[in-house]
Parts: C-alpha cells; sequence; structure tokens
C-alpha cells in the first residue's frame, strides 16, 4: 500500500496473507507513506506460512514493514508466523520480520502486541526480527513474541510510555538503543527469555524482571525504578551494571551463573519513601564458582 496522506485500517478489521497449502510462504505486507503522512492501524496485520502437506519444512511468513519520511504510525496487533512442518521429523516455517520506520521528529505508538513466532516442527522455526527504528511511545500494555527460537527485539531509538512491556526473545536479543522511560517513565517490564539485554542509555520503569536469559544483561545508563516490592529481579548468566541503580524502596534481586559486576563509583541504592518506609533489600545471588 502506497500513499501520500494516509493509510487507515479500521478497528476490527485486517489485513491476512496466509500461505497456500504445502508449505507456501504468507505474503508480505508493505505500506509506504510519503513526506508527513500518517499510518493508522487500528485494525490487525496477519501473514502466515502455510503448512506442510507432503514431506518438508512448514512456509515461511511474510515481513511485515511500515515506512513514512517524517510521519506519524499508530499500531495495533502484527503477527507473522510460519507454517507448520509435515509432522515428520521437518522444520517449521521461520516467521517473518517486522520492521517500523519514521522520521526523528515523529513518534511511533505501539497499541497491539507484535508477533513473530516460528511455526511448529521437529525443530521449531525461527522467530523473526522486530525493529522499532525511531520514537517509540507505549499506547497500551503490549508483549512482544519472537517465541522460543532467534529473533532480537530492537528498540533503535527512545522508548517511552507509562504501560505495561512484556518481552520473549528466545534465543535472540534485545537492545534498547536510547534512553528509556526519559520523559515518562515505562509501567512494569518483563523479559521471559533472550540472550543478551543491552539497555545503552537510562533505563526508567514501573519495575524491571527478567526471569531466563543465557548471555550477558548490560545498563550503560543509570537504572529507576519506581514500584513497591521486588522492582529489579534478573536472572541470567552474566550481569553488568555499568551506572546507578536507584529504587524507591523496591528490593533488588539479581541472580547469575558466571558474574555480577558493579562498575567502580557506580551503586545500588534502596531508600524507603516519606513516613519511615524500608529500605528496599538487596540480594545478589551467583551459583556455582561464578564472580561477585
Amino acid at each position: 500500500l502506497n500513499a501520500t496522506t494516509l493509510v487507515d485500517l479500521a478497528t476490527g478489521q485486517s489485513i491476512t496473507t496466509t500461505g497456500d497449502a504445502d508449505a507456501e510462504a504468507g505474503g508480505a505486507i508493505d505500506i509506504d507513506v510519503s513526506g508527513t503522512g500518517t499510518v493508522n492501524l487500528e485494525g490487525s496485520l496477519v501473514t502466515t506460512g502455510g503448512a506442510a502437506t507432503t514431506a518438508g519444512d512448514g512456509g515461511a511468513g511474510g515481513a511485515v514493514t511500515l515506512d513514512t519520511v517524517n510521519g506519524v504510525i499508530a499500531v495495533g496487533a502484527i503477527t507473522t508466523t510460519g507454517g507448520a512442518d509435515d509432522g515428520d521429523d521437518n522444520d517449521g516455517g521461520a516467521a517473518g520480520a517486522i520492521t517500523l520506520n519514521t522520521g526523528s521528529s515523529n513518534v511511533i505508538t505501539l497499541n497491539g502486541n507484535l508477533t513473530a513466532v516460528g511455526g511448529a516442527g521437529d525443530t521449531q522455526g525461527g522467530g523473526g526480527n522486530v525493529t522499532v527504528s525511531d520514537a517509540a511511545s507505549l499506547g497500551a500494555g503490549i508483549a512482544i513474541d519472537t517465541g522460543a527460537t532467534a529473533g532480537t527485539i530492537t528498540f533503535s531509538s527512545t522508548l517511552n510510555g507509562t504501560q505495561t512491556l512484556a518481552l520473549t526473545a528466545g534465543t535472540g536479543n534485545i537492545d534498547f538503543d536510547s534512553t528509556v522511560g526519559n520523559t515518562a517513565a515505562l509501567g512494569a517490564v518483563t523479559i521471559a527469555s533472550a540472550v543478551n539485554v543491552t539497555a545503552d542509555n537510562t533505563f526508567a520503569a514501573a519495575s524491571l524482571t527478567q526471569t531466563a536469559g543465557t548471555g550477558t544483561t548490560t545498563f550503560s545508563g543509570n537504572v529507576t525504578t519506581t514500584a513497591a516490592g521486588t522492582n529489579l529481579d534478573l536472572t541470567t548468566a552474566t550481569i553488568n551494571i555499568d551506572a546507578s541503580v536507584v529504587t524507591n524502596g523496591g528490593v533488588v534481586d539479581l541472580n547469575a551463573t558466571t558474574l555480577v559486576d558493579l562498575a567502580t563509583g557506580q551503586s545500588i541504592t534502596t531508600t524507603g519513601d516519606a513516613d519511615a518506609e524500608a529500605g528496599g533489600a538487596i540480594d545478589i545471588d551467583v551459583s556455582g564458582t561464578g564472580t561477585v
């Protein structure tokens, strides 16, 4: 779809591309608005690879790409999934990539879940990369899911909004390349799985919980959390904190298998609110022969 001013998809409506029988790929969905035009998708985008009906792997899901030169993008749910294999020791189809691009002066508003999960098979198909290339805002509580296999989630610019954010990257990475919550701290952020998680700048949210990881989680800017209870809870192989962590009385719970590293001159601080609230506990656990 190519427009100069507006592409609008109404609430409850969808654009769907599905691969035919025998593992045909789902068609790509490509929306381009030139100039300062707007993409407003209150409905959903769905592309699915066809299931294999004879011996072989499932079909790939189509890529979904939204582009403006310097316009506004608001999106609902986007789903790209690979097709299932034939049930006889073959692979599921790979999901397509999801890519959202707008200019430096406008914002991508995320109002629905973004899903790029590979199809079922003896080996699940690869997840697709999800890339939000420019400044983004959470318009609702959303989940971004690339499944149990590869598929990296990248926020290339700022991310703001007081809503919740749930991330699943499987064997992919999660990258926050700019500030998170610098103008509006996020709600509760949860990470179900990833290899490496990297926050290159400041990170502010009500809470941050990572329940599983196999690589390194790195914070290069200050981390601020505001919720009550345990509001910084990380479980992965290595945790690198190269800046300071401040919680509003919340508990900090760091769990690693190889290393927890806090850089020289930095600190982890939990301070109770007014009226004699307790400061949060700080609990650091490294299993086996790991290092603190």
